[in-house]
């Protein structure tokens, strides 16, 4: 792999200006968008703030044909056009370790068979990774170890913690890699996201705040409000609810992922319309979790909105 330009870049946000689908080619094969965050610096940067930078989550670490989801090439590839957060899904195999699989069993994604659960780290390291058309590629399943080296100063990682992982086991790999300032973690309940809070406190969570009532029972949890990231799930919600949000000082992500009809990212692709995207940041959502990241990445990159960026090393 190429070396990559020594470039950085500050700038200020100015105004808020199916895997199958053809994918254009990032302006520059040699450079890599990453974001480096200051030693304990992961809370402050996640706060919302009037000139916040506008993100996306690359849903699976932004799979695209020829890049098979959950894989560090694929990632590296995703930041060819632009910064943004990698959300993955992490599990655990029999003898301990973790790896980076959404499904329960191999067979979909990997050359090989049957619950990974039941797999050591001998059984599946040689295996190689399908892309979404199960064309296979050169590319292995990642140990979360591996990942969370390669993250720090590229991309801030949102873990999806698979029913049976250890979460314990997953926050001692954050805290042993020295990754505590690229790692958030993803809950799907308050009472999920009370349990990791006690055993990361410091780990920031996304936790569902999609009206009032939640908003009151996660200010009643404990849970220190610092940490949170608010999802707001897939469906656009008043401007007055992201602004209730905004006040508290939580960033808004909103999820236009999916695989059914009603997406939006199937519809904006369906209806050619890529510019819903830069109005949904207008009407007050912070970080888009898409499946679509090269059309978001180039919605936000328009003349209006500059990035913090940095090119890093290699890959390999």
């Amino acid at each position: 792999m190429s070396k990559f330009l020594n470039v950085f870049l500050v700038a200020i946000l100015l105004s808020g200006a199916s895997v199958a689908e053809s994918v254009p080619a990032p302006l520059d094969q040699s450079v890599r968008y990453g974001i480096q965050i200051p030693k304990g610096g992961l809370q402050a940067f996640l706060r919302w703030s009037p000139s916040r930078i506008p993100l996306i989550s690359h849903h699976r670490g932004g799979p695209a044909p020829g890049y098979p989801e959950n894989a560090l090439e694929t990632m590296d590839n995703a930041l060819k056009y632009g910064p943004g957060l990698m959300e993955i899904d992490v599990t655990q195999l029999a003898d301990g370790t973790l790896v980076l699989m959404h499904d329960d069993t191999l067979d979909r994604t990997t050359t090989g068979q049957g619950l990974a659960s039941a797999k050591t780290w001998n059984d599946i390291k040689d295996l190689r990774l399908l892309d979404a058309d199960g064309t296979l590629t050169s590319f292995r399943v990642p140990r979360l170890t591996d990942v969370l080296r390669w993250t720090k100063g590229r991309a801030i990682l949102t873990l999806d913690i698979k029913p049976s992982t250890d979460f314990k086991a997953v926050a001692q790999a954050v805290k042993s890699a020295g990754a505590e300032d690229y790692s958030a973690v993803i809950a799907y309940n308050l009472q999920q996201a009370i349990a990791f809070h006690k055993i990361a406190p410091d780990m920031p969570i996304t936790v569902s705040l999609r009206n009032a009532n939640e908003i009151s029972a996660l200010e009643a949890s404990g849970i220190a409000e610092r940490n949170v990231i608010a999802w707001t799930g897939t469906k656009q919600l008043p401007k007055s609810h992201y602004e209730a949000l905004h006040r508290k000082g939580w960033r808004v992500i909103m999820g236009t992922l999916g695989s059914g009809e009603l997406a939006i990212d199937k519809q904006i692709a369906a209806n050619d319309n890529d510019a819903r995207y830069l109005q949904l940041y207008k009407d007050g959502v912070d970080i888009i979790a898409t499946d679509r990241f090269w059309a978001v990445q180039n919605q936000i990159r328009n003349p209006n909105i500059y990035y913090l960026t940095q090119i890093k090393v290699p890959l390999k």
